[in-house]
């Protein structure tokens, strides 16, 4: 080491025991960043972060470290680790986990400047058959209690928000609006042209968790309950649900996002989940949009006798209901002659799924769970759903999966 290179050494060491506290740099990560969605809290000791994602009344605890200027980390769910990296910019904190992005503001920040007000046909208040839709001029959308962020491109509204994203076509003539889903329409009238979001019958839309598991509420007015499905309507707080096991009435009582029914002289409590689509047909749990579209597993074997082959396809729709087909056939020859045979099958119902498993109710088969896993096809890197670890490949173009 030569002295100069030793006196330079000396003199920055002097410097970091001897450092102005007023200029060291502000930690860029430590403290509170916040969405209408989620909340992220982090504390810094060392070189560590550490602290907690709150999430549709989740607590998902958070590691972390900085790499080059980026915040690298896990966190906790449902006892599975999960990776993220997170940059700053400026107030806001962008946040990315399985190519799902979460932007959050610092919380004490200065509120960014208003976003000039969104001119299109769409904005105002929509009546369904049972509730409101609020479409803002400020680009959010209130579907039942939660909130989302809205774009229109040609006759396509998007969806977004909780890490998801919802594309429904619609048709729109007058103040007659007509979302349309693969098997059904969902009709909407404008109320107002105005769409300041009010407390309403929307109100009770949404998934909840109740005392013996969770239900959906579908602003179409279908319901699910206990894997049952049922058809309801509201008056006031007089709820009415009509199933295959008759018709019953409750008065209802909801306050943020606590529910409560009445239902002779018994008090039944909920508790809001989190969000989820709920503009149609969903069964217990969560509509995925990725997942939405056509999926297939093909085979044909070829030897000595013939050829066989085998086709299923099932229909994820965004509406939560599914559809699948399935054909098998087989020719060839054998003593005594050529042979030929063909069979098919279908079935229909509703779906939805979590991060690792996808839930069915058929009119055939009732209620079953699959194991599920997203995976590329190794030659084409199409996307795959895996159930059970049956192969099914997009029948659609889309992107792998990230």
């Amino acid at each position: 080491m030569t002295p100069l290179f030793r006196s330079l050494l000396l003199a920055c060491s002097v410097v970091a025991f001897a450092q102005n506290p007023l200029a060291v740099s502000a930690d860029p990560f430590g403290g509170t960043f916040q969405n209408e969605q989620m909340k992220l809290d982090l504390a810094r000791k060392g070189a560590e972060y550490s602290g907690v994602i709150l999430l549709g009344g989740q607590s998902l605890p958070v590691k972390a470290h900085v790499t080059a200027g980026k915040l690298a980390g896990t966190f906790e769910s449902g006892g599975q680790s999960y990776s993220f990296q997170a940059t700053r910019n400026g107030t806001k904190l962008t946040l990315t986990t399985d190519g799902v992005t979460h932007v959050l503001d610092k919380a004490g920040a200065a509120p960014p400047p208003t976003a000039a007000p969104v001119r299109s046909p769409v904005v105002g208040q929509w009546q369904t058959p049972n509730g409101v839709v609020f479409i803002n001029a400020d680009g959010t959308a209130k579907i039942g209690e939660k909130t989302h962020r809205w774009t229109v491109d040609g006759n396509v509204i998007t969806f977004a928000g909780n890490g998801e994203s919802l594309k429904v076509p619609f048709d729109l003539a007058g103040d007659n609006w007509t979302w349309k889903f693969p098997d059904g329409r969902l009709a909407l009238t404008r109320i107002s042209a105005a769409a300041a979001p009010q407390t309403g019958s929307d109100g009770i839309v949404g998934t909840w968790q109740g005392p013996t598991g969770s239900i959906q509420l579908n602003l179409d007015g279908s319901a699910t309950i206990g894997g049952v499905q049922y058809r309801y309507t509201q008056a006031a707080n007089q709820l009415t649900l009509a199933g295959p096991d008759g018709t019953f009435v409750a008065t209802v009582q909801i306050n943020g996002d606590n529910m409560a029914w009445l239902i002779n002289g018994k008090t039944l409590t909920f508790q809001r989940a989190a969000n989820v689509w709920a503009v149609g047909g969903a069964a217990t749990g969560g509509i995925l949009p990725e997942l939405v579209g056509k999926w297939c597993q093909m085979s044909t074997l070829n030897n000595s006798t013939g050829v066989s082959s085998r086709a299923a396809c099932f229909t994820l729709l965004a509406d939560g209901s599914f559809q699948f087909a399935g054909e098998s056939g087989a020719t060839g020859q054998v003593n005594g002659g050529a042979y030929g045979t063909a069979s098919d099958s279908s079935d229909a119902g509703t779906w939805t799924a979590t991060a690792d498993s996808i839930t069915s109710t058929s009119k055939k088969t009732g209620v079953r769970t699959f194991r599920l896993e997203k995976r590329n096809h190794p030659k084409t890197g199409d996307p795959m759903l895996v159930l059970d670890g049956a192969e099914f490949t997009t029948a659609y173009q889309k992107a792998p999966w990230r």
